[in-house]
């Protein structure tokens, strides 16, 4: 899952790796912390800047890659809500980064809290998410579905007092309530340009609502499905490239000298 990952869906998120870094003031020197790396592309455009890297994620898997991908960095298994913090580099970081990862918690809240724990006083975090709405990608697998008679199989839902709004002012007065003060909050945009197989390459590894949408389907529909990606991918490619315009919500946050003692208090309680 961690290759077919780096190969598909890794690209489409890479492009708000440039805006996560510039809002985190990453710079020679800055000590990063990437929770949720993935397969390393965000942490390897962080060193580039000759930053002094770390990076975590759950997955063994996605933890090779990213050691490959950004060698100078120091790459360690661990997640979101419980950061390993004793067993790094850094007790505290000057940016704390967190690209697509708090849609995957099951208390998003939670790990934000973790994210400023893990932030020196002037420190900055910045977190992005997708946000809700119909995007080209996601146009184009409803039309997918609906022509090839495919049923999604039930989805799993965050209870209401966990979730939050995936928009610019919800994602702000989520990450506002971790204690943190927010400084930015919009939307970033780009338009990726990949292989026009790569939606299917990557439902067809298992990846996402679309993946599990995909592999829930009997064979005839698979071969359906298959069928009417085939056709309607055509509307988005442009010389044998497709084209994704592709926005995600992007928030800034500082931590304050007033909340890091907020949180000593806490700690010494």
């Amino acid at each position: 899952m961690a290759r077919a990952y780096a190969a598909t869906f890794a690209g489409l998120c890479a492009g708000a790796h440039e805006p996560l870094l510039d809002a985190a003031l990453v710079g020679p020197g800055t000590r990063v912390l990437d929770v949720g790396c993935g397969p390393g592309g965000l942490a390897a455009a962080a060193t580039a800047r000759d930053a002094d890297v770390t990076a975590l994620d759950p997955d063994p898997g996605m933890v090779a890659l990213a050691r490959s991908a950004a060698p100078t960095a120091a790459v360690e298994e661990g997640g979101l809500p419980d950061l390993p913090l004793d067993g790094l580099p850094h007790r505290a970081y000057d940016a704390v980064l967190a690209a697509f990862v708090l849609n995957h918690l099951p208390d998003p809240r939670t790990g934000l809290a973790a994210l400023a724990g893990a932030t020196a006083p002037g420190g900055r975090v910045a977190v992005t998410v997708w946000p809700s709405g119909a995007t080209p990608q996601s146009r184009l697998w409803e039309q997918v579905v609906a022509e090839a008679g495919a049923v999604p199989p039930p989805g799993v839902r965050l209870a209401p007092e966990l979730d939050f709004p995936r928009t610019v002012d919800g994602l702000a007065a989520v990450v506002a309530g971790s204690g943190l003060a927010v400084l930015d909050a919009r939307l970033v945009a780009w338009t990726h340009v990949c292989d026009p197989g790569m939606v299917w390459a990557g439902a067809s590894a298992g990846i996402g609502g679309q993946g599990a949408t995909l592999l829930a389907q009997t064979p005839e529909v698979q071969r359906r499905m298959r069928e009417a990606y085939e056709r309607h991918v055509a509307d988005l490619v442009v010389d044998g490239r497709l084209h994704l315009a592709t926005t995600a919500v992007l928030v800034t946050a500082e931590m304050t000298l007033a909340d890091s003692r907020d949180d000593a208090r806490g700690a010494s309680r």
